[in-house]
């Protein structure tokens, strides 16, 4: 467990929702209840820790299939846990093939339980770690003045400096000047780097 992890909890079953929400806190997790998934999904949008959404399936206003489908409309990239009911298992399955991360059987063993909210957690880490990179990695780029960008695309092809200044129209010295300013704020050494680093860079804003 790390610090700032939540469980966002949606189920319109009080009851059900504080005995999870207990639950959970009593591992050292903080939580968030909603009891109303319309309600939830105004909320959503402000919702940046690491964590993972347990979701009831069946509920009065918006089921948890409808809720999911919003969701990933908003581009959510938390795991989505469904509980269901026995009879609800097929729509948890089709969830599942649907991009949700898992489903539990109301009511779940303590052990599952745990199981399923920490990998959920490790992904949720993960997705998280991963996001910050790509903005540190878009906000060095954006550094760059535009020449200096110019340059650093070109040298990212394997153009050498010769023809970099030949294609820019100036002169080679120049080329080293903004080469050497663009990767000392990049951070990176060599054209190598400068390839794998734009290449990733485009990979992200795909």
């Amino acid at each position: 467990m790390t610090l700032g992890e939540c469980i966002y909890i949606v189920d319109d079953n009080e009851m059900t929702s504080q005995s999870l929400a207990f639950f959970c806190e009593s591992l050292g997790y903080e939580t968030k209840v909603w009891n109303d998934p319309e309600e939830f999904l105004e909320t959503y949008p402000t919702l940046d820790k690491v964590g993972c959404i347990v979701l009831d399936v069946r509920m009065p206003k918006k089921n948890g299939l409808e809720v999911f489908a919003e969701l990933k409309e908003q581009k959510n990239k938390l795991p989505v846990i469904f509980l269901t009911g026995h009879g609800e298992v097929r729509m948890a399955v089709h969830a599942l093939k649907d991009g949700a991360f898992d489903f539990l059987l109301k009511s779940p063993e303590e052990k599952e339980l745990i199981d399923v909210i920490e990998r959920a957690l490790r992904l949720s880490s993960d997705l998280k770690f991963k996001d910050d990179q790509m903005a540190y990695d878009q906000k060095r780029f954006d550094s760059l003045t535009e020449r200096e960008k110019d340059v650093v695309v070109l040298v990212g092809k394997g153009m050498m400096n010769k023809n970099i200044a030949d294609v820019l129209q100036i002169s080679e010295k120049t080329v080293q000047q903004h080469r050497g300013s663009a990767c000392r704020k990049l951070n990176l050494i060599n054209a190598v780097e400068i390839a794998d680093f734009l290449r990733k860079l485009k990979g992200n804003q795909r």
